[in-house]
């Protein structure tokens, strides 16, 4: 079966328009809350109670096949005793304590360490040689289920049956029939955030009868019987030591902000880009000064705060620029956007070459 993306919100009124979308369905029944942990989204077939195939999400509809290397993987079971043909879906994840240890040895061997550990659960499972993904303490959390048979009317008591047959429980889940009882539970995760071992983005919300689940569906993208209620991104407080100037391929200057490299959720963060220098002036930002950093949606660095109490005198202006940092051309500023317009740019020729040779373009 496909392996679903999910619909995204952010706030309580977010997930109360959610809750009024599914509520004239869902009656009794209520939803099944879980934590939702960062890592590569796997899905285990398992026929005659073996393991058969594990496969990558990929696309949704057909992922890359890992099966060698899910079996070095000690939390998932190479046979259950469930005979029937079942899809087990859940995360493969690399703990954070087990994570610092590989980069620990990773430097130790001269090699480079990893960003994070989604990155890093994503990159071993696709090692060619199986006996390199055995030594990355990969650990798999079952979330749901694809094709099955089973009997049971409530994903809850489904996934109940999935752990008895030998498969990790997540730490904390909650069955929640009101608003309030949603919001309960979603604090507590984010307050045991810094204490639960795995890497967490936010709470899945589920409706839990399945035949409802299916009487609700889908939307080309998403499943309309679940969402993912995502945690408010980790802030943390750095110096801009230096702005640099990039060119795109058609000539726009963005400049990016270079900062003392900071830990952001598991993330080293050395750089942010601003978007243009309109936004640079809208938040009255200086080389020098301390500034509040996130990863906006989890990934992409951003600066939210100039903290412009912490100034000492020393901070440094930060000027439009009038010639190309990277052909020396005279600059159009057009206000918001600021462009270098000679064709023969090499930023420009390399950046187009780049689009041109895109899957996307």
């Amino acid at each position: 079966k496909r392996m679903w993306s999910m619909e995204d919100v952010f706030t309580t009124e977010e997930v109360q328009e959610w809750l009024d979308r599914t509520v004239k369905n869902v009656g009794e029944s209520g939803y099944f809350c879980e934590p939702k942990f960062d890592g590569a989204s796997m899905n285990l077939l398992y026929e005659k109670g073996k393991l058969v195939r594990a496969i990558t999400r990929g696309d949704g509809v057909v992922g890359e096949e890992v099966t060698d290397n899910v079996r070095t993987i000690r939390s998932v079971p190479l046979s259950i005793e469930y005979k029937g043909q079942i899809e087990i879906r859940g995360e493969v994840v690399i703990r954070k304590d087990d994570f610092e240890i590989i980069n620990r040895e990773r430097l130790e061997a001269a090699e480079a360490p990893f960003a994070n550990p989604r990155n890093a659960a994503a990159g071993s499972l696709r090692q060619l040689d199986s006996s390199v993904t055995a030594k990355r303490r990969l650990v798999f959390y079952p979330w749901g289920l694809g094709e099955n048979s089973l009997p049971q009317a409530k994903l809850s008591e489904k996934m109940d049956f999935v752990y008895a047959q030998g498969f990790l429980e997540p730490p904390y889940t909650q069955a929640c029939k009101t608003i309030e009882e949603i919001e309960t539970f979603y604090r507590m995760l984010i307050d045991k955030r810094g204490e639960i071992r795995m890497m967490m983005d936010g709470m899945v919300i589920k409706v839990d009868n399945v035949s409802l689940q299916e009487d609700l569906g889908y939307t080309v993208k998403v499943p309309k019987w679940m969402c993912a209620y995502k945690f408010p991104a980790v802030e943390k407080v750095t110096k801009v030591n230096a702005i640099t100037l990039q060119v795109g391929r058609t000539g726009v200057i963005t400049p990016v902000a270079e900062v003392e490299p900071v830990d952001v959720d598991g993330a080293m963060i050395a750089r942010a880009t601003l978007h243009n220098f309109d936004e640079i002036e809208r938040k009255g930002l200086m080389v020098g000064d301390s500034v509040i950093l996130i990863r906006s949606g989890d990934v992409i660095p951003k600066i939210t705060k100039v903290l412009t109490d912490r100034r000492d005198g020393s901070e440094i202006a930060i000027e439009r620029p009038t010639a190309c940092p990277t052909c020396n051309s005279e600059l159009l500023d057009e206000g918001t956007l600021i462009k270098c317009q000679n064709l023969d740019c090499p930023d420009r020729v390399v950046n187009s070459i780049i689009h041109f040779a895109k899957k996307a373009a």
